[in-house]
């Protein structure tokens, strides 16, 4: 029974799409060719077209733009621009033809500063859930079938209980994940036998395999079709506890709340390479303190255009996210095969030199440690915020901190401070990494040629 109620879903979300006029499937199947023959004269024709079209309408619609020339569709002609360039001038982001009718608004949950808003058209939201229907579909996911999600339900994203019924997505909000919620959550996903996925926060998915492997100690007695990890870094440690006590590899999507996705990883791909979205996106690689192109390997901060948004058009913008990027043989594309998140969640060590903040998952490899968080204080001095349970043996604080004047520098300081507890973000989301010499410019802006070796060096996987 269930198995059918997922198939009516799966054909009554197309056959709607159908008498809307079929556009998300137009979306889909352009995304499914793209991706799937990224090296085809078709496919260069394809972005060269949505590109094309976009800086034209940018151009001849948008006040920001003015002082573009006019009908330009040469990329570089645009200036960079980033969240506070948004902020500052969202009235003249605003394309004149898109300013009466519906505009559906995107807030961004404000985990690294203020909130963000933005605003998309309706062909940008179409084309944003074809972009979620190929991914899922990467991961294994099938439309209509059920969707355990777990992120941070607040206003902008919650759904009513029919919604969620039609839908078939069990909702469960991150803030309140306590032991009673744990166990109706486990309970809920060893119940019946319809076909199962998960998408969710990485720290969640931390909670839930930690919550199964202490109070169950087996795996659990059901079969997920896809794992997809978002909106935080997903550490090596969590995801071999994720595949041994659920039973499925996971994989982590790449994406945010004001354009959409932009990579993904693939299923039994051990490199853990990111295939990127370059049906939906232009994305270039920039040198970490210059507007300039960084080579094939090197770290680069991500830079993105988005064909569709046409309502505010987002040419050559700066995530705030630093990676690398390269070209894949399999493939035939250009992937990112690092990626470390956003650039004030970096470290600089004593050196002056970036350090990607994927080191601090090496302090897992310390019993008893629950939680924790990393403070780039400023003037080579460090803090570690450990929340520990008695299994936690205080000889290892002195190891602790020898391994980080590793990666930090011998001259560094690092202070160890034990904590009840490191609440989340407004967000829902856990903050790992606290920069406060980047925030307040206390630490050195200037990358040195070893900033690539220092990913290289510290095994930072995407």
């Amino acid at each position: 029974m269930n198995t059918i109620l997922e198939q009516c879903r799966n054909t009554a979300f197309w056959f709607l799409d159908t008498i809307k006029g079929g556009n998300i499937k137009k979306h889909y199947k352009e995304i499914q060719w793209v991706l799937e023959n990224p090296q085809s004269q078709r496919t260069q024709e394809i972005k060269e077209q949505n590109l094309h079209n976009l800086l034209k309408h940018a151009t001849t619609t948008v006040p920001f733009y003015k002082d573009v020339p006019e009908n330009s569709v040469v990329l570089q002609d645009f200036p960079i621009i980033d969240k506070q360039t948004v902020r500052k001038n969202f009235a003249n982001f605003r394309s004149r033809t898109y300013l009466k009718g519906y505009n559906h608004e995107v807030t961004t949950s404000g985990s690294t500063g203020k909130p963000f808003k933005i605003l998309h058209n309706k062909d940008k939201r179409e084309r944003n859930i074809a972009d979620t229907c190929f991914f899922a579909g990467r991961a294994g996911f099938s439309m209509g079938s059920k969707l355990f999600y777990l992120r941070l339900w607040d206003k902008q994203y919650k759904k009513n209980k029919l919604v969620t019924q039609v839908q078939n997505i069990a909702a469960y909000s991150v803030d309140d994940l306590t032991e009673a919620n744990l166990a109706k959550l486990v309970a809920e996903m060893e119940r019946g036998r319809s076909n199962k996925n998960i998408l969710a926060y990485a720290s969640a998915l931390d909670t839930v395999s930690k919550y199964v492997e202490e109070q169950l100690g087996r795996p659990l007695n059901c079969k997920f079709n896809s794992i997809i990890s978002i909106a935080e870094a997903l550490n090596p440690d969590v995801k071999k506890r994720v595949q041994t006590y659920l039973g499925t590899e996971v994989v982590s999507r790449y994406s945010n709340s004001e354009n959409g996705i932009l990579a993904q990883q693939r299923v039994n791909d051990a490199s853990g390479k990111f295939e990127i979205n370059w049906a939906s996106y232009h994305i270039e690689m920039l040198d970490l303190n210059e507007d300039r192109p960084v080579k094939p390997g090197e770290v680069g901060r991500i830079v993105i255009t988005d064909f569709f948004n046409y309502s505010m058009p987002i040419i050559r913008y700066d995530t705030g996210d630093v990676g690398i990027m390269e070209f894949d043989k399999e493939s035939q594309a250009m992937v990112f095969s690092k990626i470390d998140g956003r650039k004030m969640d970096m470290f600089t060590n004593t050196s002056g030199e970036y350090i990607s903040s994927h080191i601090i998952h090496h302090i897992l490899q310390f019993n008893g440690i629950e939680q924790f968080q990393f403070i780039e204080e400023e003037n080579g001095e460090y803090t570690i915020k450990l929340k520990v349970s008695e299994k936690f043996d205080q000889n290892d604080e002195d190891r602790i901190r020898h391994q980080y004047l590793e990666y930090f520098g011998e001259d560094a300081i690092i202070n160890i401070v034990y904590v009840d507890d490191i609440p989340l973000l407004p967000s829902g989301k856990r903050k790992l990494v606290i920069n406060k010499a980047i925030l307040t410019g206390g630490a050195s802006k200037t990358r040195t040629d070893k900033t690539t070796d220092q990913f290289t060096k510290q095994g930072v996987d995407a």
